[in-house]
């Protein structure tokens, strides 16, 4: 794709937002989970622009993409109400330990 086709979809995936956000009523949930589409769907244009157009090393762009990959997560999981539950899981996890 062209990068004004990449920017155009971007500027309306943020005018989208910004109608479900201001002027269409909806769900707590609802809106949650729309919330969640929109972003993943701006994260990924904002990766895609910063892979194809920006001039950079190819080590460098693998990291920036494991670490928004893995922002990304996080993020989707704080929305969804998950983030504190997976935390508590891992700790259960972690804590327990079988003695040799």
């Amino acid at each position: 794709m062209s990068f004004t086709y990449l920017l155009l979809a971007l500027i309306i995936v943020g005018i989208l937002g910004w109608l479900m956000n201001t002027h269409i009523p909806l769900a707590g949930r609802i809106k949650a989970i729309v919330n969640v589409v929109l972003a993943l769907t701006a994260v990924g244009i904002a990766l895609e622009i910063i892979n194809a157009y920006v001039p950079m090393a190819g080590s460098i762009k693998a990291i920036l993409n494991v670490v928004v990959v893995a922002e990304t997560c996080v993020g989707v999981l704080d929305a969804l109400g998950l983030w504190k539950r997976t935390l508590r899981f891992w700790s259960n996890l972690t804590r327990h330990r079988i003695a040799h």
